[in-house]
């Protein structure tokens, strides 16, 4: 048997604030107040507002507090999703807001008055460092700027400074002003030795304020002007700052990356001051290191492609395809479901540029700017950076070397688009000096995982078929059909958590389902607006099989289902405690959580 959802107090610990914010709040009000609705039988429309049309196709559905555009935009959601899409916000400002609308305190968290003083000590301790850059000790610091070509503006923009050298200026600075050095000390501008003592933790150095996205100090980055090692050290993680879930230049850019529906990501500071400097305010940077899952997640909802312009060196080649790797795992969620137009908005692409070699942005976009955008423009696609990157990383001489590539690439294969497929797959074969249908054949015998078993059988087309479970987007719907088209499955499908289908008539047809007998025909129940989506379930190929495959199908489908749901209801957990010091009940009840993500997962290996 599945296994099937049951709350558990975990869970209703981290959602608790959630629902109970949900279940104070109507969605036909919070919706109203943007757009004009309408009442349409049970339901409310209106014309779309995230796209211009003359028909309304936005409806706003009361009883399962939803709302959703069927038409070209094909968007949909809950109030939260509303308030994120309107107001342009992360889930975690959205929680904030809708919080203190439905009059719900944020449990667990700093308060507000103590993340205000981490700000504080950072804006004092910053105000310095850039009254320090005009001293006389700091000559060193304003030569190194003029030798990049960093113009006046540029050090005003982003407020860079210096550490002065001694290790106790900062810390009579902040005593002058009444700081709570023990504050400090949490902020990470104070360090505190092992013997007791205290002492300022930057000195003699080249500094970078670094923002969060509402433009307030949460920490510095910090360059050493002697050739000292390391080159580069940054504020240690506190209750404001976690450099792997930070962008620099991110509340500059933002509203770019918007206009132009593009996005670039560089590696290092003066490659993001580089590009704002001429012009280039899309340019976002990871601080120095391969872009985290964190940091894509601030991106994903802000542009439709994304180019990763990191440096060409053997280290910025690793961060590239790290960064890759991250990118790859968050926004091919949006890849995924590109099958389907319909109900699904457009891919978000992902790029990289390729620079003359031994350059690095910063070098190209000062001594060739003019040709900046061209470069972007003419990023690679994904697959044509990674065919001849992976490529080389193997030996295609020896047994098994080209194999090994394709291997690594088989798993973004298997989500292309078949017309994009086809291509890659010849260059792939010319890259590897072989035939198409020898690649062909290699992709189609790569082994994937069911039902915690490595497929052995690898020609079996049902079992090739199956396999696509692995795939979200497939695996949703193949699910659902299970459930209506097999009765014998009807007690436990019941218990499916309607929040495991992402996609919201997914959802919706699976909720009306319950609602009726099983005799009962649900297309003439249904929505108009959901038939479509409904016959295309309803004729969703099911392989025959014996009744035990047919309950290891599901059993698989709902475990990775319930997996999907858990690492959702974490993620955004997690984005909510947003520069707050969690809790220790926090951090028990999310090691809990994530305990039984891993339980779950590990049945399927």
């Amino acid at each position: 048997m599945p296994d099937t959802h049951i709350l558990n107090p975990i869970e209703v610990r981290l959602m608790s604030e959630i629902d109970e914010i949900k279940s104070r709040l109507d969605v036909v009000d919070v919706v109203s107040e943007k757009v004009p609705l309408q009442r349409a039988g049970r339901n409310y429309k209106a014309n779309c507002p995230f796209h211009n049309e003359k028909t309304p196709s936005f409806i706003v559905d009361p009883g399962r507090q939803s709302w959703r555009c069927f038409g070209s935009c094909a968007i949909g959601g809950d109030v939260f999703s509303f308030v994120m899409k309107t107001e342009n916000m992360e889930f975690s400002d959205a929680l904030k807001m809708l919080a203190q609308r439905a009059g719900v305190e944020l449990r667990g968290h700093e308060t507000s008055e103590s993340r205000d003083s981490y700000f504080e000590i950072n804006k004092i301790t910053q105000d310095f460092y850039k009254d320090s850059l005009f001293t006389n000790e700091a000559q060193v610091a304003r030569k190194y700027l003029e030798s990049r070509g960093v113009a006046q503006s540029s050090v005003e923009d982003f407020a860079i400074g210096y550490s002065p050298r001694g290790g106790e200026s900062l810390k009579s600075h902040l005593l002058f002003h009444e700081v709570d050095l023990e504050k400090a000390i949490e902020c990470g501008v104070i360090n505190r030795l092992n013997d007791g003592r205290t002492r300022d933790f930057f000195w003699g150095r080249l500094m970078f304020p670094i923002f969060d996205r509402s433009g307030r100090p949460v920490g510095f980055g910090a360059r050493s002007l002697d050739e000292s090692m390391p080159k580069y050290i940054n504020t240690p993680s506190t209750p404001i700052f976690d450099k792997r879930s930070t962008l620099y230049g991110f509340h500059m850019a933002r509203d770019a990356i918007r206009e132009n529906d593009l996005g670039v990501i560089v590696e290092g500071y003066m490659d993001a001051i580089a590009a704002h400097e001429h012009g280039h305010r899309n340019v976002v940077a990871s601080m120095g290191t391969a872009l985290t899952s964190q940091q894509v997640r601030q991106l994903k909802n802000l542009a439709g492609t994304f180019v990763l312009a990191l440096d060409q060196d053997v280290a910025g080649q690793e961060a590239t395809l790290r960064s890759l790797e991250s990118a790859w795992q968050i926004f091919g969620e949006s890849t995924k479901r590109s099958q389907d137009p319909l109900f699904s908005g457009n891919p978000i692409k992902i790029n990289v540029v390729s620079l003359p070699e031994g350059k690095d942005p910063d070098e190209f976009i000062r001594s060739d700017g003019s040709d900046w955008e061209k470069v972007v423009d003419n990023a690679l696609p994904l697959l044509e950076y990674l065919i001849p990157v992976v490529s080389g990383r193997f030996d295609l001489g020896v047994p098994g070397g080209k194999g090994r590539v394709v291997e690594s690439l088989a798993p973004i294969f298997r989500l292309l688009d078949p017309f994009d497929k086809e291509r890659y797959i010849a260059m792939l074969a010319e890259k590897l000096s072989s035939s198409v249908e020898t690649v062909v054949t290699a992709l189609n015998q790569i082994p994937r995982q069911y039902s915690g078993k490595t497929l052995k059988k690898l020609g079996n087309p049902a079992l090739q078929e199956r396999s696509n479970l692995n795939i979200e987007s497939y695996r949703e719907e193949h699910t659902l059909a299970l459930i209506l088209k097999c009765p014998e499955l009807r007690d436990v499908a019941a218990g499916v958590n309607p929040e495991c289908f992402t996609r919201i008539e997914d959802r919706e047809i699976y909720l009306k389902w319950l609602e009726l007998d099983i005799e009962a025909s649900l297309v003439e129940f249904i929505d108009p607006v959901l038939k479509e989506r409904l016959t295309k379930i309803q004729t969703h190929n099911i392989l025959e099989s014996t009744t035990v495959d047919l309950w290891e199908d599901f059993n698989f489908c709902i475990r990775k289902l319930e997996s999907d749901r858990l690492k959702r209801y974490s993620t955004n957990f997690a984005e909510s405690q947003d520069d707050k010091l969690p809790s220790s009940e926090v951090v028990n009840a999310m090691n809990d959580l994530n305990k039984k993500i891993m339980e779950i997962d590990a049945t399927d290996r």
